[in-house]
């Protein structure tokens, strides 16, 4: 991995101590012999990272014990490479094939039991930068996704190409980061039992007109139901069962934008104002409190990290 940190680790401790400043305290046990051994690579890409963890068998714990208020709070996703995995979250077990993906929400217990020795990639993103989204995967954590294709075999693509190279600063790292934490949306949103009422082609075309048409101010349920033929009734029905209305999911979409543009380089000759403007919003007067809101961040916090400051 470009400017990844490599680890490479004998016994339980220095793993455990490793894999706690990575993802959050937990507590990891193996069942020996043979002596334990880890490899741990990670990269930081903005407010993601992605690790790749080869290491021998063991059981990894986050339990109340481990947990406490000034964690981090991430959701992991996981490519499974080699070997056996059990992962246990909220009730739910799966045994993890080679090839599959898993969340777990490291604001709650959970346990992942290899028997075996394992590969895997972790993407870990935090919760704030996924808005209302971070409760939808919430509940399908420590179930199996495939990776085979779709927006799976994408995800599955991009984790392994992070092997090969990352781009060192710049708003490309930015955008990067916005694209895996997209991906992990897109994955979930395609998948989950709330998908399903809206996984219609109209349900669909809207979606795709709605996004190419986010910088116009005039958007609205009654405009974008008349562009389909339909009544503003039908169309919020259409979304009916998802975690977001319709107005909702269009305010998050514009947010998720304008907080890319406010974290890049390229716009900080930009007002905010301008920035708002762009994406459909053309009073700017409470979008602090909405991208805090949304994301657990102000417009002055993004313009710092933007300056790098």
């Amino acid at each position: 991995m470009t400017e990844s940190k490599c680890s490479r680790l004998n016994g339980t401790e220095p793993f455990e101590a490793a894999a706690s400043s990575l993802f959050a305290p937990l507590r990891v046990t193996d069942p020996g012999p043979p002596a334990f051994r880890a490899v741990v690579n990670h990269v930081d890409i903005g407010p993601v990272i992605v690790a790749r963890i080869q290491a021998n068998a063991a059981t990894v714990t986050r339990d109340r014990r481990t947990i406490s208020s000034h964690d981090q709070e991430l959701m992991h996703l996981t490519l499974h490479h080699r070997g056996t995995v059990a992962v246990m979250q909220d009730g739910r077990t799966a045994t993890l094939k080679p090839g599959e993906l898993f969340a777990c929400d490291n604001t709650r217990p959970y346990r992942i039991i290899g028997s075996a020795p394992s590969d895997m990639t972790v993407l870990c993103v935090p919760r704030a930068n996924l808005g209302r989204h971070a409760d939808s995967i919430g509940r399908r954590t420590a179930l199996p996704l495939p990776a085979e294709g779709g927006i799976g075999g994408l995800l599955r693509y991009a984790l392994s190409a992070v092997d090969e190279d990352v781009p060192g600063r710049g708003p490309a790292r930015a955008y990067l980061a916005d694209a895996f934490t997209a991906l992990l949306m897109a994955a979930f949103a395609d998948t989950t039992p709330e998908r399903a009422s809206v996984a219609s082609d109209l349900a669909d075309r809207i979606r795709v007109h709605v996004l190419a048409h986010l910088g116009d101010p005039q958007l609205s349920a009654e405009r974008v139901a008349c562009r389909h033929g339909i009544s503003v009734r039908h169309l919020h029905a259409l979304f009916q069962g998802a975690d977001l209305t319709f107005a909702a999911w269009v305010r998050h979409e514009r947010l998720l934008r304008i907080r890319r543009d406010l974290l890049d380089p390229a716009c900080a000759d930009r007002s905010t104002v301008a920035i708002a403007r762009r994406w459909g919003v053309l009073d700017a007067k409470h979008l602090g409190r909405a991208l805090k809101s949304e994301f657990g961040e102000t417009v002055s916090d993004l313009r710092r990290t933007q300056r790098g400051s």
